[in-house]
């Protein structure tokens, strides 16, 4: 009797660590994926491509994104065994495609939200190890292999978004991130935003400067979020309701739209350039965990373009204050939580603790950087200080400007800057005199100072003149000052 006991206690435990190997040889359930795509997966008709934004693209094709090929093609391999270290760097524009493909095939083979929710974790987990993967190799290359490398993304990067020409006809993408000349806003017609980021998240943090860093994302963030609003309101499954003004209520808002999907990979990207930028650059350890990822690269400054985009889209929208929660910590955590199904604030009390001395929740990239914000007193300006704040007085300041423009004489002479006279030439926001006029892409008319056309556009707020929200912004040369 004791022996069968044992024989049968013995099999279970074997039984039970085969099935724990199994499970944690294949922790992104790649070999599910796999089966379910052999047997469902059929290409989208040119309709269907339109609708959902997805291209005629096989979710089983190997995708080699740096050092990593994720292996799906093969039967010779399974599990996480899939996830392969390449000796050599490589980063296509094809590769990029098939994960963005991959992407969302993964997360939208399922009908429930909770399974959506559940794979949208699993597809960024597999990113992150991908992102893991390729920071240390980098980290730990020769001088003359990281250059190399930075090389190899500067050039793909630069031919995909600076040349004017590509397959035989105009490039789309070309001016996406210029900041010096004023782009067409008919280029931005049916552009892969996803690819974009993909794109950006990857390859921008090897040779972009900080602020050019957070320049691109700004103008990412909204070209990202109107399209994505644009096309859901287009299919009928976003309807107005502007009444929703908490970041949970926004968040459910979202997922029973369809929108958490592209959220999601919004904010997971967002936060790995973060985290790929500082590692690079400052040497920062990468996150070992999507958790960590999240608690510590946390893009708090989505919540406000994404709310800013919904309110957009209907009528007298734009003139809708935004709700103060929209630019805290707390509203992004909120909102994170219930779009990713992920709780980032379990260590709330360590990141406070830890951003007193140096802050990593924004994603602007500011950090390090020899430019960071000063207020009048010298002090550096605190990463939490409310948004909003800063907001409301710009809008004060405006308010005043045009009363006391309204209150001038007819016969007053103006000059170029936007309504100020030709003898102060001063920025008609902050009032300091002007050494380079900066027009607004929305505006013409418009001549700020650097800085606060940099306030207007990172703040999301409305030009003072024409009222429009700007995307970048330009030097004019006809107008610069000696």
């Amino acid at each position: 009797m004791i022996p069968q006991y044992v024989l049968k206690t013995l099999l279970f435990s074997v039984i039970l660590f085969f099935y724990q190997q199994g499970l944690a040889n294949d922790t992104y359930d790649l070999e599910e994926f796999r089966k379910y795509q052999m047997k469902n997966w059929k290409p989208l008709s040119k309709e269907q491509q339109s609708c959902t934004g997805q291209p005629a693209m096989s979710p089983l094709e190997n995708i080699c994104i740096g050092f990593v090929r994720l292996n799906m093609e093969s039967d010779d391999v399974s599990g996480d065994g899939r996830l392969e270290i390449c000796e050599n760097y490589e980063v296509t524009e094809q590769d990029f495609r098939l994960l963005v493909n991959f992407y969302f095939n993964y997360v939208n083979s399922t009908d429930t939200q909770n399974d959506r929710k559940m794979r949208t974790q699993r597809v960024l987990r597999l990113i992150h190890h991908i992102f893991a993967i390729n920071i240390n190799q980098i980290n730990g290359a020769s001088p003359d292999k990281k250059e190399l490398i930075r090389v190899a993304a500067q050039s793909l990067f630069e031919c995909f978004f600076s040349s004017e020409m590509r397959n035989g006809g105009k490039n789309p993408y070309f001016h996406y991130f210029s900041l010096d000349s004023l782009a067409s806003q008919s280029d931005y017609v049916g552009l892969n935003n996803g690819l974009v980021l993909m794109l950006l998240t990857f390859l921008g943090p090897h040779f972009l400067f900080s602020n050019d860093f957070d320049n691109y994302f700004t103008v990412l963030r909204n070209s990202y979020t109107e399209k994505s609003y644009d096309r859901a309101l287009s299919r009928g499954s976003l309807y107005e309701n502007i009444n929703e003004n908490s970041p949970h209520s926004i968040a459910s808002y979202f997922t029973a739209a369809g929108l958490d999907t592209e959220t999601a990979l919004l904010i997971g990207l967002t936060a790995m350039a973060s985290a790929a930028f500082q590692s690079l650059n400052s040497g920062q350890e990468w996150p070992e965990t999507l958790e960590t990822l999240l608690q510590r690269y946390l893009p708090c400054e989505i919540l406000g373009t994404v709310y800013w985009s919904l309110v957009g889209l209907f009528p007298a929208g734009r003139s809708w204050p935004v709700p103060e929660v929209m630019f805290t910590v707390e509203g992004m955590q909120e909102f994170t939580q219930v779009i990713l199904g992920i709780d980032d604030t379990a260590e709330s009390a360590l990141l406070q603790a830890e951003s007193s001395q140096s802050p990593d929740c924004q994603s602007d990239y500011s950090q390090g950087s020899d430019n960071q914000a000063e207020d009048p007193d010298g002090e550096p300006h605190s990463e939490h200080q409310d948004q909003l704040i800063v907001i409301k007085q710009q809008n004060e300041l405006i308010t005043e400007l045009r009363e006391e423009s309204a209150d001038q004489p007819a016969t007053e002479e103006t000059g170029a800057v936007g309504g100020t006279t030709a003898g102060t030439k001063k920025c008609p926001l902050c009032a300091d005199p002007l050494t380079d006029i900066i027009v607004l892409d929305c505006c013409e008319d418009s001549g700020f100072c650097n800085t606060c056309a940099d306030r207007l556009i990172y703040e999301q707020s409305e030009c003072l003149f024409c009222r429009n929200v700007p995307l970048s912004y330009m030097k004019a040369p006809e107008m610069s000052l000696p």
